[in-house]
């Protein structure tokens, strides 16, 4: 994302190295989440089956496949404003760890088939949707309730943090309130 230079120059050293380096780490990144998903993928089929090492590749795939959906989610984060269309249940499930992280805990989507297609402005769309989550925070302790995903009306079990209602009426989302949490129709066309 560009960075307005007087501002970039206010910005302490470390901030300013990370914007920086965003574009060449995260082609970096891809670069080895590339490398280590096709050597694994190409490894299993080769592994005996119920071995301890077939075991061990297995648990190194999956946690490589984790790996790479966080941090593609993450450093998605500094890429320029635009906007584009979206199917909802996939843009959900992808931002599922980013969404998981800002919570605390494990979440879980229900309605991850939806196919109502959703306007996105990208990452702001993204942004706001990771401050949602974040009040998941704010619960008892024990698990945390699901996303539910109905077309383009995404339900949370938990209130809204005031800068995540701000971020997503901004964007043209409406919020209804919902039990204990609310019920946010996303922009879409």
């Amino acid at each position: 994302m560009p960075i307005d230079d007087a501002a970039h120059d206010e910005l302490p050293a470390g901030e300013q190295a990370m914007a920086m380096l965003l574009r060449p780490v995260r082609h970096a990144v891809n670069n080895l989440s590339m490398v280590m998903n096709a050597n694994l993928d190409a490894a299993v089929p080769q592994l005996v089956e119920g071995e301890r090492l077939t075991r061990q590749v297995l648990r190194a795939r999956e946690a490589a496949v984790a790996y790479d959906s966080l941090v593609r989610g993450f450093l998605s984060l500094g890429r320029e404003e635009g906007m584009k269309g979206a199917v909802a249940g996939r843009f959900l499930q992808d931002l599922m760890p980013l969404l998981s992280l800002a919570a605390g805990g494990p979440l879980e989507l229900e309605g991850k088939e939806s196919a109502t297609i959703l306007r996105r402005r990208t990452p702001t769309l993204e942004g706001a949707l990771i401050l949602a989550a974040s009040g998941a925070r704010s619960l008892a302790t024990g698990p945390l309730p699901p996303l539910r995903l109905e077309g383009a009306r995404l339900g949370m079990g938990w209130p809204l943090p005031p800068e995540a209602q701000a971020a997503l009426e901004g964007l043209g989302a409406t919020i209804e309130p919902a039990g204990e949490g609310v019920v946010i129709a996303l922009p879409t066309g």
